[in-house]
């Protein structure tokens, strides 16, 4: 499962990866929104906290939010340019995504457990659309969602297809 919660002008880049991706992965199913908002600004507008998503709102996540996937993938936009990977997957798993994307792209990458990127909230979508609960959630900076994409979706590619 790909998911980008805040694409479109919330967080740009973040929904055309995880569709590129999904369709990249025999498979795989994506879940991603679109927010656009001249007015009032996107990000405003539409950018819930990722554990304020609620199915009730979103109708195709409602459809399959008890599906418990094996492996779910959460893309993210993120103002500094480094790549954080956060999610409540096992801490080696987020060492190892992260050391890949950091040998894969020019900015940094390293995994995160605590602060407000760290995805690992009970309540954030990313986990409990897992199976176990333990979802992965990669905060992508600028470089990686725009001049590094097809590496970053190479990459990603293969954590998943690894997976």
């Amino acid at each position: 499962m790909v998911c980008a919660a805040h694409g479109g002008r919330v967080e740009p880049g973040t929904g055309e990866l995880a569709v590129e991706l999904a369709m990249r992965v025999p498979g795989a199913t994506c879940w991603a929104t679109f927010g656009f908002d001249e007015a009032v600004g996107a990000y405003e507008e539409w950018h819930p906290p990722s554990k304020a998503i609620d199915p009730a709102d979103y109708p195709l996540l409602d459809g399959i939010a008890d599906r418990g996937f094996e492996t779910v993938l959460s893309l993210h936009g993120l103002g500094d340019d480094e790549v954080l990977v956060g999610g409540r997957v096992d801490p080696a798993i987020k060492r190892a995504v992260a050391d890949r994307l950091d040998a894969a792209l020019s900015i940094p990458a390293s995994p995160v457990s605590e602060g407000e990127y760290a995805g690992v909230n009970p309540e954030n979508f990313v986990n409990w659309l897992a199976a176990d609960g333990a979802g992965l959630q990669v905060e992508l900076g600028e470089t990686a969602r725009e001049d590094e994409a097809d590496a970053l979706l190479a990459e990603l590619v293969d954590i998943v297809w690894d997976e």
